[in-house]
């Protein structure tokens, strides 16, 4: 295939949980592109392409490394587009980009909703075409264009089993207090449910309930669909796989001040989903159980048409791209 007609090529950057989760809302905007992933740690989910890992870097020296790591991704691929939802990796990616004339789509996530990641902040001027999800980051991103939210509350896929199920997330901070909690409700008897959790990273083994490290995509999917309740960590890629299958989750959301999360990001979440009526906010211990019943007597919420402006405008924005370079998708 001669230069001209060969596909656009298309490199997602994504570090791994939620961000990786979010971009994979957008697959099918992809059409025909040869997409590439770049992710910064191991991938529990099925991806549409070939993947290439890079250091770990969290706002230090390895993001040295990561510059170094793009540079050789480039000369090895050379992607005409860049795509990310965040988070750190696409910052060393797209200053490369630069440099070697490929353009950056980038997505804030849905985390940030009152103020702009940090990575938000570098991609301002990085970024061909940038896209935020909360109408509140007006201020902060004039250039950028509001698309709303790229999860929304869908009508359940099945029928609930009566259960309770916990995720905690993929952060290498363990998130022991929740974990501890729920261990303490068990221990008193207030739980009489079948409850299970993915523990993540946890230091603290559940010994009143059954818990694995992690689960297979799959079955991590299938218990969210199937369970009464969901109690989470204010993750966006958690709550995105509870809202599309028809839950209203109860968040617990990770703070700075336990070394759980590097800020409150998680918190400012939780309460904008609570005040849409989409969730609801647990802080302290005492907050939990009765937040457990009143979800366990409470109607389904209610479900919302899918807004699929963000996976149009994506592709558009691609066909576009792949125009003015003369490629196919």
């Amino acid at each position: 295939m001669s230069a001209q007609t060969r596909r656009l090529r298309l490199c997602v950057v994504s570090s791994v949980g939620g961000h990786l989760r979010e971009v994979l809302e957008l697959v099918p905007s992809f059409g025909a592109a040869e997409v590439r992933f770049i992710v910064n740690d191991e991938v529990n989910v099925p991806l549409p392409g070939p993947i290439e890992q890079i250091a770990h870097a969290e706002r230090d020296s390895l993001v040295l490394w990561n510059l170094v790591e793009a540079f050789e991704s480039f000369h090895r691929n050379r992607p005409d587009v860049l795509l990310s939802t965040g988070a750190g990796p696409i910052v060393p990616l797209a200053t490369v980009g630069k440099l070697f004339g490929c353009q950056t789509i980038y997505i804030e996530t849905f985390g940030s909703v009152d103020e702009p990641s940090l990575t938000g902040r570098m991609m301002v001027p990085l970024a061909d075409r940038f896209y935020y999800q909360w109408p509140s980051l007006s201020r902060f991103f004039p250039k950028g264009r509001y698309l709303g939210p790229m999860f929304v509350t869908e009508p359940p896929h099945c029928p609930d089993d009566g259960s309770l199920f916990v995720a905690v997330g993929t952060s290498q901070r363990a998130f022991d207090r929740l974990l501890r909690w729920l261990d303490d409700l068990c221990e008193q008897g207030a739980l009489p449910y079948a409850l299970t959790a993915q523990r993540g990273h946890a230091h603290h083994y559940p010994l009143h309930y059954q818990s694995y490290p992690f689960l297979p995509n799959e079955q991590l999917e299938q218990r969210i669909a199937s369970a009464r309740v969901v109690i989470c960590h204010a993750g966006a890629g958690l709550i995105g796989t509870c809202l599309r299958h028809g839950k209203r989750p109860i968040l617990v959301p990770r703070l700075a001040r336990f070394g759980e999360a590097i800020n409150d990001h998680q918190l400012m979440l939780a309460r904008a989903l609570a005040q849409s009526g989409q969730a609801s906010v647990v802080i302290e211990k005492s907050e939990l159980l009765p937040a457990i019943l009143a979800a366990l007597s409470a109607p389904p919420p209610p479900a919302k048409r899918a807004d699929r402006k963000l996976v149009e405008t994506i592709a558009a924005d691609l066909r576009e791209m792949a125009a003015a370079r003369h490629l196919l998708i």
